[in-house]
């Protein structure tokens, strides 16, 4: 991983680009055509060839996916399952869960259209599933989203453009609000009807300066961070913009510290400064960190708002890695950022700016203690800009010369026991995906396998590739995998090396496992219902994968897998119950849909 709003997550997917001396005076963004407007057109160019520009003329011979029958509910909470695709029928149950998030797209209106709408993908509630994609009534009224009417965000903007050019949501944290870049360059929020309290206002924004032009987004794994690749319309120089976050509302869940560990319920934003990339233009960036915290088992039995910094015991305990507390606080973390136009990908390391977040709140108990109470918006405030603290400016690594590369993926976790590599990953337009080891950026364990930054090998997909995320589920057993002893496949890492693919060259979704330096197609997601792909995401609450649909003006969900409810129900996929997969479902958007990602809903 992926942030009107939208990652893409996407983990980080591209955007605006500038180039030369017209872009000092206009700053035109590859999503704008040359007179400055924003258009479907514009956008279209930007994701590069679709199978209609090289296929003119081709044949249909996708399936037509098998489909649920959708069935009407008029039970306590028909706002999220009228209608359903699963179960005998809909009776009132006291346990329930949802998944929504946010589509942006191109709007046929701009001037009265921010081009972002609050979605539903996957629903449990009154004994049955909905798994067809929807606008999220229980949100209010979900078109716009209703963050795009916010006043501060309003005010921030004034007269600057106000549509979405990058979203991002995380795969390893749960991140209740999406991280949202406008094409006027505030970065904001996109919820749920649950992200936060009514009362915890106000939303928080940052206005980027005027020559900062944004074009892609990505956060590092527990959202301590947000990376936005922009380019400096004075210089033509491409930069990241380095976002510190905190993320305190719902209190109950997280933690109120700045740059560590949060739940994505965002509070405050703090530019820390830029970074100098060796390109003008980026277009996709990816990070991630090695903070882990998936539960109170990783913290001493406590949640997070039971985890209190200013107990020395716990303090030291994180400090030194003891038994409950090894994982909760990042030690490094890196990103990988790729530009188009000019063929190249670079590593960016970040572990000077997260140790220098660590030592700051547990070093000691009074450097904890000073820390809070520095903690401010100036620039010597805590924490400190890179400006005034250059060495926790994070520093490229790696340059590497690739042929049109169009979208990253940055891993985040492995497995103690399987015994690869941490990988990220560059695809390019020709469906080649590079595979690099970023073991040495991310590792902190002596079990896991380390080993130089390099590329390791590649692996094929469908042509233009231009959105990667992970698989979150693990699909079991995977032939390609290496075997046990015992003759049993290893367990895939859906963090690391199982993702998903928009391939927009093919019209199709492919599923790809990565062992070491190779790896293979396993699955390929094609049905007749779905044109023109550029955007994947995957549900935390059920294996549901959501395409955006850019020429179809829609955005598309497949069921991967069974499901199984509550009491026991085994609902296979397809007409038979045993296929891989099958459609769930369409959702028609007022516009040319580029981005999509979505969240549990608490």
């Amino acid at each position: 991983m992926s942030s009107i709003f939208l990652n893409p997550i996407v983990i980080g997917i591209a955007v605006f680009t500038v180039s030369g001396a017209a872009a000092k005076s206009s700053q035109v963004s590859k999503y704008e055509s040359p007179d400055g407007t924003w258009t479907r057109e514009s956008i279209n160019a930007q994701l590069g060839p679709s199978f209609e520009a090289l296929n003119p003329g081709a044949r249909e011979d996708r399936p037509t996916l098998f489909k649920q029958p959708s069935r009407s509910c008029t039970g306590g909470f028909a706002n999220r399952v009228n209608p359903y695709e699963l179960g005998d029928h809909c009776f009132p149950d006291n346990d329930y869960w949802s998944e929504s998030g946010q589509v942006a797209y191109a709007p046929d209106d701009p001037t009265k259209d921010p081009g972002l709408d609050r979605i539903q993908v996957f629903a449990y509630y009154d004994h049955v599933f909905a798994l067809s994609p929807r606008l999220d009534l229980a949100s209010g009224n979900p078109h716009p989203d209703p963050q795009t009417r916010e006043e501060n965000y309003t005010k921030l903007l004034g007269h600057s453009p106000r549509e979405p050019v990058a979203l991002v949501r995380n795969y390893g944290m749960l991140q209740n609000e999406a991280l949202v870049i406008y094409r006027g360059g505030l970065l904001a929020v996109a919820g749920t009807q649950t992200s936060r309290a009514d009362t915890e206002r106000p939303y928080p924004g940052l206005l980027l300066p005027a020559n900062k032009v944004p074009s892609a987004l990505a956060v590092t794994t527990e959202n301590e961070f947000a990376l936005i690749t922009v380019t400096d319309t004075d210089t033509g120089q491409g930069q990241i913009a380095v976002v510190a976050l905190e993320g305190k509302y719902i209190p109950y869940h997280t933690w109120p510290y700045m740059g560590l560990v949060n739940q994505g319920s965002f509070s405050d934003f703090k530019l820390l400064g830029y970074v100098d990339l060796p390109m003008g233009k980026p277009t996709a960036i990816a990070s991630a960190s090695n903070g882990w915290w998936n539960g109170p088992s990783q913290t001493n039995n406590q949640v997070l708002s039971q985890v209190k910094l200013d107990d020395e015991g716990t303090r030291q305990g994180i400090l030194k890695g003891e038994l409950g507390w090894q994982s909760i606080v990042a030690t490094k973390g890196y990103a990988v950022v790729a530009s188009r136009e000019e063929n190249k990908a670079v590593f960016v390391d970040l572990s000077p700016l997260i140790q220098y977040v660590r030592e700051s709140y547990l070093a000691s108990a009074e450097s904890f203690q000073r820390t809070v109470k520095q903690r401010g918006s100036g620039p010597r405030d805590w924490p400190v800009v890179f400006t005034e603290n250059p060495s926790a400016r994070p520093k490229v690594v790696l340059k590497v010369e690739l042929q049109r590369p169009t979208s990253v993926l940055a891993g985040m976790q492995i497995d103690r026991w399987e015994g690869d590599h941490h990988k990220a990953y560059v695809a390019c337009e020709d469906g080649t995906i590079h595979i690099f080891d970023a073991s040495s950026l991310i590792a902190r364990w002596d079990w896991e396998g380390n080993a130089p930054l390099a590329e390791l090998g590649t692996v094929k997909v469908g042509r233009n590739p231009v959105s990667m995320v992970f698989t979150r589920f693990g699909d079991y057993p995977l032939p390609f995998l290496p075997k046990w002893p015992d003759g049993k496949p290893m367990q895939p890492e859906p963090l690391n090396n199982t993702f998903y693919v928009a391939c927009r060259g093919d019209r199709e979704i492919d599923a790809v496992v990565v062992w070491k330096g190779a790896g293979q197609v396993y699955r390929k997601i094609k049905d007749q219902r779905m044109g023109d792909p550029v955007a994947v995401s995957v549900a935390t609450r059920g294996n549901i994968v959501s395409v955006a649909d850019f020429h179809g003006r829609k955005i598309l969900s497949f069921r991967i897998g069974p499901i199984t409810g509550r009491y026991g129900e085994f609902y296979g996929a397809g007409e038979d119950g045993k296929a891989d997969f099958e459609f769930a479902g369409e959702l028609p958007i007022a516009g040319h849909p580029f981005l999509l990602n979505s969240a549990n809903v608490n």
